[in-house]
């Protein structure tokens, strides 16, 4: 599936460049959103729509932040507070996300004294309060890639391509449980596992393999993988 996707005007040059070279979006449309940084055009919709602001479609706004962006926005006391603008994509889609460009690594080493808890604190309150999960991207081809497969997963038949029988995906089943039962290599019972030892988004995503290896049923290889799928560098 190939998207049509809207950038905000406001990000940089770079970002819309990133998005234009993705294989799987064929036209880029910089303008002014209401909300988020990416979205899809809905390439139905009335010719004047677009100078409306109508021909976005309402389902999923990605906003992007860089790692100090993010510390400054979601914990600090100056640019943009974040949870406003969380508010505003979780009225204008159905489905929003925070991405963040850099490595978490990074806040600590650029604001001496901030608490790592504190970070992740504000990632689960996003994700647990306002059900916009905030995934680290380590850099911006990353962030673009997973900003783009997001826009089409929600668009998607999910029919089209099934996951391997016993996976978990239930619609009841946990949001974290079943990330993990899509990720290549973990079964059921391994989900349940890995579940039992970091029931939250956030708490996968800090994760390192040496803390996926303590888990029943994890060993090294598919400890990196976990790891390296939950960053993005991997499909």
């Amino acid at each position: 599936m190939t998207l049509s996707v809207a950038v905000d005007d406001r990000e940089p040059e770079g970002v819309r460049r990133a998005v234009e070279a993705h294989d799987d979006v064929t036209a880029v449309e910089v303008r002014r959103l209401p909300a988020a940084d990416i979205a899809i055009i809905d390439e139905n919709a009335p010719e004047d729509a677009a100078s409306e602001g109508g021909s976005v479609l309402g389902t999923v706004g990605i906003e992007r932040k860089t790692v100090s962006d993010y510390a400054n926005s979601a914990i600090g006391a100056s640019g943009t507070d974040l949870r406003e603008q969380v508010v505003k994509m979780a009225d204008a889609y159905d489905h929003a996300y925070v991405l963040l460009e850099g490595d978490l690594a990074d806040v600590g080493s650029r604001r001496p004294g901030l608490d790592a808890a504190a970070v992740h604190g504000t990632m689960a309150s996003f994700a647990a309060r306002h059900d916009t999960p905030v995934i680290p991207c380590s850099d911006r081809q990353r962030l673009v890639d997973v900003a783009i497969r997001l826009l089409r997963k929600h668009r998607e038949d999910p029919s089209l391509r099934p996951l391997p029988a016993g996976s978990v995906t239930g619609y009841a089943t946990p949001r974290t449980k079943r990330l993990f039962g899509c990720i290549e290599g973990v079964g059921p019972q391994t989900a349940d596992a890995l579940y039992e030892e970091f029931p939250s988004v956030e708490a996968a995503v800090a994760a390192t393999p040496a803390d996926l290896r303590e888990v029943e049923g994890v060993g090294r290889k598919r400890a990196e993988a976990i790891f390296e799928t939950l960053r993005g560098e991997r499909d």
